[in-house]
């Protein structure tokens, strides 16, 4: 009776590995291709699903809402239309507000790499939206003991970050 038992065990044990690589090479299967920018501007990358990700930090939630449903060549155009209307001056073949958000982003994918999730993390998230802080120091904090950093700007602005337990500074202010 045992023995039926220990080679049921094995039996269902056999069946959830199979289950497992089916829904490990289905998920693999149906990842999001890249796609491709290829508009009037020069983005720091012409993947449009980072594009459109740095996009949601600095557009208003209701036209990243607008965006974010379009199909690749109507975001195109969107982005396009979107950055030529914000073009502070349009005498020059340049877009000195793309070219500053391009600048951040590309620092940021610099400064906050690895560990930190790059374009995903807190830190970058406030730095392309406000750029570099004009002070940064770390304070320990009396609560849990850890240390915070403290990013001000000179608009009165002040970011708290603490280091979580994978390493990654979230902001918690």
């Amino acid at each position: 009776m045992l023995m039926g038992l220990h080679f049921l065990n094995g039996v269902i044990m056999n069946n959830k590995i199979l289950l497992l690589v089916f829904f490990l090479f289905f998920s693999c299967s149906i990842r999001k291709e890249k796609t491709s920018y290829n508009g009037k501007y020069e983005y720091w990358t012409d993947d449009l699903n980072e594009i459109q990700l740095v996009m949601s930090y600095v557009i208003e939630y209701n036209d990243y809402q607008k965006m974010y449903k379009l199909e690749s060549k109507e975001k195109i155009k969107f982005l396009d239309s979107y950055w030529n209307d914000l073009d502070p001056d349009k005498s020059t073949s340049e877009n000195e507000l793309l070219e500053e958000l391009k600048i951040r982003v590309l620092e940021c994918k610099q400064l906050f790499s690895g560990i930190d999730g790059e374009l995903l993390s807190d830190r970058a998230k406030i730095y392309i939206i406000y750029g570099p802080p004009t002070d940064e120091y770390k304070k320990t904090s009396y609560n849990n003991n850890s240390e915070v950093l403290i990013w001000k700007y000179k608009t009165g602005y002040e970011f708290k970050f603490i280091i979580d337990t994978f390493g990654r500074y979230k902001l918690i202010n």
